[in-house]
């Protein structure tokens, strides 16, 4: 039995495996679909401080890969479905079986503010929209994910069009970035009603091949609720930093909390 088991197989949780091998704790990582989380959405990652000219998501999850293959981390491509507390140790319930851990670090990452919206064509990660080119992608929201959603699909849609609610809450520099693209607009409206191919905002109608919507995201832990203020138990990354979603910040996280159980193992702190 592993002594860690680790809840999400983004960067924070990657990031704690990485430094409980190096202490000699074996973990077991737990991921629904791919390793990486939401970073495989970025267009650029530029706030790690070792790419100043900044690093494609799906390049940062190369190097995950890499860690992975180099400190022969274990993961379990299955979805975590409840943990419970039993006696001193947690019951790590997933949609394939059980697994029972002293100490579990929550690394789900969060998950989107969703919209009813009556489209086949709507989308709120990057990475799932369909392979190809199209003639106009329409996202909803004014925030960071949007401004990146759009650099990224300005390289696949002849016309990119970000609908925001009021004036963009986006970092300076992606404004910035969205204003060098001569295909992506910014307009002030909102969504009335979307059929297949057409949505009506309070800016006017628009065709659309693709939506995209990122008006928001709240943390991922429905399935943690029953043990969140145990002990032994740890949030990493965007599952608890709120509204400071950072790279940076998840790495940290998890370098922290695997200091953090490694103390408590050897000197029995708490």
């Amino acid at each position: 039995m592993a002594l860690v088991g680790i809840v999400g197989g983004g960067i924070g949780g990657i990031a704690t495996a990485v430094q409980l091998k190096r202490y000699g704790i074996d973990a077991l990582i737990f991921e629904r679909e791919a390793i990486g989380g939401l970073i495989r959405n970025a267009y650029s990652v530029e706030n790690t401080m070792f790419f100043p000219d900044g690093i494609k998501g799906v390049k940062v999850v190369e190097i995950l890969q890499e860690y992975v293959k180099k400190y022969e981390l274990k993961i379990l491509y299955e979805e975590v479905v409840r943990i419970l507390k039993k006696g001193n140790l947690f019951r790590v319930i997933t949609n394939k079986g059980e697994y029972t851990f002293k100490y579990v670090v929550i690394a789900s990452g969060t998950k989107p503010k969703r919209l009813n919206l009556n489209t086949s064509r709507l989308f709120y990660h990057v990475i799932d929209v369909p392979e190809g080119n199209f003639e106009r992608v329409l996202i909803i929201g004014g925030g960071d994910v949007a401004f990146d959603y759009a650099l990224t699909m300005s390289e696949r849609a002849k016309e990119v069009i970000i609908l925001t609610r009021s004036e963009p809450k986006a970092l300076p520099l992606l404004r910035e970035y969205i204003k060098e693209r001569k295909n992506v607009s910014v307009v002030k409206g909102q969504v009335l009603d979307v059929g297949e191919r057409l949505a009506k905002t309070t800016a006017g109608n628009f065709e659309f091949d693709v939506i995209l919507v990122a008006i928001g995201r709240e943390p991922n832990l429905d399935f943690a609720r029953e043990v969140l203020n145990e002990e032994n138990v740890f949030l990493v990354g965007d599952v608890k930093n709120g509204i400071y979603r950072q790279t940076a910040l998840s790495i940290a996280d998890g370098i922290k909390t695997a200091m953090e159980i490694w103390r408590r193992e050897r000197y029995g702190d708490t």
